[in-house]
């Protein structure tokens, strides 16, 4: 009787949220039926595990999705759109659906739809949620970040592991427009998006963000959990991160690795080297941001 009085809550919930996304238009979503269909199989994987805390489910999420092809890219369009696929991924995209379906799961528990994917996709991706033009996703990992903690998605755990401050101003975009067909060029389209881009950097540029240096990494390591989000901060001048990765221990007491959608690979992999031998090959990798994705 218990049982069946929770799942009569949860659909009434469900309900009720679905009837407020069509009235926002949330489900305005460009996506494909093998992504749909790939969508529907995971969120069905993840609900069959409810007693799975998030982060074992984070690792779940991430392992249906191996040898999903690398792509850049998938995002751009002359329209700003919500735009899902998971046939198809580049690195913080993959982190990002990952968490968005660990989330509705979290939500909506055995009645979560695809359309309460895109919701929740929705929130994550774009600033308070809202799809109003290019400059209204969330570009930088930074902001991102600060969003996801507001919404209480996860917590920045870095500055307690020993992360230390990084101050640099972030201006990629805006120092770089030909890199980016909507900031191309000297249409008024164009224009008037590096305009709000750079906007956008100013105020993104005075957010806080911490990373643990990569020589100091062993010190952090045992405290770092399969499932945590890890953001590589990089060295590029104008850029806070490189590369987003799931943190991934294949037993207890072995180094930490991490699943993530390699350019190597060109796929999604469980990474064949340590995090530490990662870091350490790449000259540019500053040290990591950890983020424990809430329960």
């Amino acid at each position: 009787m218990k049982r069946l009085l929770i799942t009569i809550l949860l659909l009434s919930a469900c309900i009720r949220t679905s009837a407020q996304v069509a009235a926002v238009g949330a489900q305005e979503y460009v996506s494909t039926a093998d992504d749909i269909a790939l969508g529907k199989l995971v969120l069905e994987r993840l609900s069959a595990s409810p007693k799975q805390d998030a982060a074992s489910q984070m690792i779940l999420a991430a392992k249906s999705l191996l040898d999903q092809p690398y792509e850049a890219g998938t995002q751009e369009g002359r329209e700003e759109r919500l735009r899902i696929y998971l046939t198809r991924t580049d690195c913080i995209l993959f982190a990002e659906t990952c968490l968005a379906l660990v989330r509705t799961v979290q939500r909506c528990g055995p009645l979560a739809t695809f359309e309460d994917l895109a919701r929740t996709l929705q929130r994550t991706r774009y600033r308070d949620g809202a799809v109003d033009g290019y400059a209204s996703r969330l570009h930088y990992t930074t902001e991102w970040i600060r969003q996801g903690e507001r919404n209480g998605f996860f917590r920045d755990i870095t500055e307690e592991l020993g992360g230390v401050p990084d101050t640099r101003p972030l201006d990629f975009m805006s120092t770089h427009p030909d890199s980016y067909a909507p900031l191309k060029g000297a249409s008024s389209y164009a224009q008037e998006n590096l305009r709000q881009i750079r906007e956008m950097e100013a105020r993104v540029s005075a957010l806080p963000r911490h990373y643990i240096p990569k020589d100091r990494l062993a010190e952090a390591e045992d405290r770092i959990r399969s499932g945590d989000i890890l953001c590589l901060a990089t060295s590029i001048d104008g850029l806070d991160y490189s590369h987003v990765v799931i943190a991934y221990r294949e037993k207890p007491g072995a180094p930490l690795g991490f699943i993530h959608a390699s350019t190597s690979a060109m796929k999604v992999i469980v990474e064949p080297r340590s995090l530490q031998a990662y870091l350490q090959a790449n000259k540019r990798a500053l040290g990591i941001s950890v983020l424990r994705v809430c329960d």
